[in-house]
């Protein structure tokens, strides 16, 4: 009999494992094709970037809005106006930052994007030490200078002779990067106060409206140029976005945060060799080492117990023994 109970709970069991990481893998894929999608965009047709972070975005809230109003109705209706006010500034630095993110990727490669997005972790941390949510530790310092390092060797150093290394949408990439660290470390709370899904639901609606209206003099040439292929790009990324929220929160119901972060490092290694295979976008060993070491400084910052130094672990065992065999100081 109990032979037959283990049969029956074994199949279960094995699908509430296995579910969760399919739904981290759907993330990784889909964060993946999204800046390819939308670098396909911007070159076949004349788009303006924030028409398209208009669009994706209120895909977002759309979603978001149907999801939550049938999970969590009564935390929408209990929001106050100091509520909306507060969710809608970090509002503005999370999801507005996503016009910043396509204005970047219109004037930089998917290449250079994916790498100065891969420095996250590292700017998060520094931004967390620095407004005093988190403390500076030796291995941290080391993992958020080998990432920046890597960004260097991969941008720089793999440019072409006669080419700038630097390029003005890096620049807008990096402060899109910056803008998201902040929304990271300055949201916690208020997520936690309010609710995941409530909290998310107002950030993407509150800049959905500021971008419809910033988008409204190029809506008409883009539905006059726009072919069936770049709508459905559109609709793609918009689908993706939202899309990717839903199965991150279901992988975080069973996997824990170490485990999805790890996953989380393959988002721009498949994103530059998907513009390597796609967009022809050039791939040396100059930007594979770079990339290679941005992942390593991003893994450091997020668990540097695991990378302590072996010298340091002994120092600070041998140290106590060290102290009592010298006996009392006269």
């Amino acid at each position: 009999m109990s032979t037959g109970l283990e049969m029956e709970k074994g199949p279960s069991t094995h699908t509430s494992a296995v579910v969760p990481l399919f739904c981290l893998v759907g993330v990784v894929v889909l964060l993946s094709s999204v800046t390819p999608v939308i670098k396909y965009v911007f070159q076949h047709s004349h788009l303006h970037p924030i028409g398209l972070a208009s669009f994706r975005v209120m895909i977002g809230f759309l979603f978001l809005l149907a999801i939550t109003w049938v999970w969590d109705r009564r935390g929408l209706k209990s929001l106050t106006a100091a509520g909306l006010l507060r969710l809608g500034f970090m509002g503005f630095l999370g999801v507005f930052s996503y016009t910043i993110a396509a204005w970047g990727l219109m004037h930089t490669s998917v290449v250079h994007y994916a790498l100065i997005y891969g420095l996250l972790p590292s700017c998060t941390a520094a931004l967390s030490v620095l407004s005093g949510h988190d403390r500076l530790t030796v291995p941290k310092c080391l993992g958020i200078l080998f990432s920046l390092c890597g960004c260097v060797v991969a941008i720089c150093f793999a440019a072409p002779d006669g080419e700038a290394a630097v390029r003005w949408g890096d620049l807008f990439v990096l402060l899109f990067t910056l803008m998201m660290s902040a929304h990271i470390v300055f949201s916690s709370g208020i997520v936690k106060r309010f609710g995941v899904m409530v909290s998310n639901t107002v950030m993407f609606g509150s800049s959905s409206l500021l971008l419809l209206f910033g988008a409204m003099p190029w809506s008409d040439a883009f539905q006059g140029e726009a072919s069936p292929l770049i709508i459905l790009s559109v609709l793609y990324v918009g689908c993706a976005t939202a899309a990717v929220f839903l199965l991150r929160c279901r992988s975080l119901q069973s996997l824990s945060p170490a485990t999805v972060g790890t996953y989380h490092n393959l988002i721009p290694v498949c994103t530059v060799l998907l513009a390597y295979m796609c967009l022809g976008e050039p791939l040396g060993l100059n930007t594979v080492l770079g990339g290679i070491m941005v992942i390593i400084g991003a893994e450091v910052v997020r668990r540097p117990q695991r990378f302590s130094l072996p010298a340091l672990t002994w120092a600070k065992s041998a140290l106590p023994a060290l102290e009592n065999s010298k006996g009392p100081t006269p």
